[in-house]
C-alpha cells in the first residue's frame, strides 16, 4: 500500500468515527504508541516480563504507531509520501547514501 492510500483509508476511518481529535490529543496519543511498541520490543526480547508470551505482537503495536502518525499528518496537512521521500533524500546526502 502506498502511503498516501494509507493516509487516505486512515482519514476516511477517522471521518466516520467521530472525526479528528486535536493536535495536542493525538500527540499524546501518539506518544502512548510509542511507549506500547517499547513495551512489545521489550517483551519479545525478554527484557520485560510478559503475562502470556503469545500476547506480544510487535507488528500490532507498530501499526497503531502508524496509523496515529497517519492521523498526524492528515491534521497538519503533510504528505507522508513527500516527508519519506525527503527524509530518504536528506539522509543519503548526509550520510552517503
Amino acid at each position: 500500500m502506498e502511503l498516501h492510500e494509507a493516509q487516505r483509508q486512515v482519514d476516511d476511518f477517522i471521518r466516520g468515527h467521530g472525526g479528528y481529535w486535536n493536535k495536542f490529543q493525538i500527540l499524546a496519543r501518539l506518544t502512548e504508541e510509542l511507549g506500547e511498541v517499547s513495551a512489545a520490543v521489550q517483551r519479545a526480547e525478554g527484557l520485560r516480563a510478559s503475562v502470556d508470551p503469545s500476547q506480544v505482537n510487535v507488528a500490532d503495536e507498530i501499526g497503531d504507531l502508524l496509523f496515529t502518525v497517519a492521523v498526524l499528518a492528515n491534521v497538519c496537512g503533510v504528505s507522508l509520501d513527500e516527508a519519506l521521500r525527503g527524509v530518504l533524500l536528506k539522509y543519503a546526502a548526509r550520510d552517503g547514501g
